[in-house]
């Protein structure tokens, strides 16, 4: 089977429940903490025991960001790739998108200064 690798920041109920399912289903199931983890730009696959494909499941948004596009740079497969992390984990990003794609939902008012601004 395969060997998936279940990189956490803050290791909660739901990644023991993920590596103990990947157990059960036969595959191996490696824990790693991306908190201690060092990437650098001459890092290669072959540096990292990740197995098949690396599920990121950071709760920090940057750090698991950060952390997926370091895996995407070294050609490492990750489930939720770093194009949709930046846009669902950005809230702005996420309502502009779906606003093109006409999905409903309240209107949205953003400010880019501290100061509030006049209406336009």
């Amino acid at each position: 089977m395969s060997k998936v690798c279940i990189v956490f920041d803050r290791l909660r109920a739901e990644e023991k429940m993920l590596q103990k399912e990947a157990l059960e289903l036969g595959h191996d199931a490696l824990m790693l903490d991306a908190k201690i983890t060092q990437i650098n730009t001459d890092s290669k696959k072959e540096d990292y025991d990740l197995g098949d494909i690396v599920l990121e499941r950071c709760v920090s948004y940057f750090r698991g960001l950060h952390f997926t596009a370091s895996l995407e740079f070294m050609n490492i497969p990750v489930l939720n790739k770093f194009e949709v992390a930046n846009i669902c984990g950005n809230k702005m990003f996420m309502t502009l998108l779906l606003k093109k794609i006409t999905f409903q939902h309240q209107k949205h008012i953003f400010h880019f200064q501290v100061k509030v601004p006049q209406k336009i």
